[in-house]
């Protein structure tokens, strides 16, 4: 076996630019799941899709985090792990954002409701989660991944260089993905956005899919927008109820007061 390669010289800036790029990166991603678990009003079927995304691109970014933060030196046991928990991540991460868009597709182009969109959702599992475990596995156990002296990564492990097909497997695990996503998502996105055209709607279409995504689709904004909507509408002040206004004391009679007053009747006899 030949020996590892040298290792590429990473400045410091360089590995404090990726370390803050994956403590973003991990930040955002695990609020997105705060939110989803702290507010179950808010849990559509867009919504349970972003959380997916977003567990993916937090595994993405922890692992890369520790293999930026180790520095490996060559191979090591810990560096196969991290690889192949990049690798499946990254995958997945890449199969989650091209379900989302097929979704959104599906959802505004073809108005797909119901159980036809239950069953996709199981599809998106199926796939998103099942093609990059089969990959990465078959990597691990034929020892495809490993140290790549960071000659195609920034610090963390990957593609073990040593192997004959690296080129092959540096497609399968990522790059290959990554490409089709490339085409894949402006295609579905210029796809809703003609059909948006067609309706007469003409503005953008990234801010009409986050509202369809976010807002419509979501049952609780649809109610709190149109309690909004009802109380703006609503040009009379609330009618006050009868206890709550005073009564005027009534008059009182000549009798009653001379009463209250006391008569001559009361007065101690001598």
């Amino acid at each position: 076996m030949p020996p590892p390669a040298p290792p590429t010289v990473l400045v410091p800036s360089e590995r404090a630019v990726v370390l803050l790029s994956c403590a973003l990166s991990a930040f955002g991603s695990g609020l997105l799941v705060a939110t989803h678990a702290l507010w179950p009003d808010l849990r559509s079927r867009a919504r349970r899709l972003l959380l997916f995304l977003s567990l993916a691109d937090l595994l993405s970014a922890a692992s890369y985090f520790y293999g930026v933060l180790q520095d490996f030196a060559g191979p090591s046991w810990d560096c196969v792990l991290q690889g192949a928990l990049s690798t499946f991540a990254n995958t997945s991460s890449f199969f989650w954002t091209v379900a989302i868009a097929l979704y959104l597709y599906l959802s505004i182009v073809r108005a797909a409701r119901g159980p036809r969109t239950d069953r996709l959702l199981w599809v998106f599992h199926v796939v998103s989660w099942g093609v990059p475990l089969v990959i990465t596995v078959a990597a691990v156990a034929l020892k495809k991944i490993g140290y790549d002296a960071s000659d195609v990564s920034v610090g963390w492990c990957w593609i073990d260089l040593a192997a004959e097909d690296h080129l092959l497997w540096m497609l399968l695990t990522g790059k290959l993905w990554e490409m089709l996503a490339y085409v894949l998502l402006p295609l579905l996105y210029l796809l809703v956005r003609k059909h948006i055209n067609r309706a007469g709607i003409g503005n953008t279409f990234q801010g009409g899919a986050n509202c369809i995504m976010f807002v419509l689709c979501t049952r609780a904004v649809r109610t709190r927008l149109f309690a909004v909507c009802c109380c703006c509408c609503s040009s009379q002040p609330p009618a006050e109820s009868p206890a709550s206004t005073p009564k005027a004391p009534a008059p009182s009679t000549p009798r009653e007061s001379q009463k209250s007053q006391g008569t001559p009747g009361d007065l101690p006899s001598t």
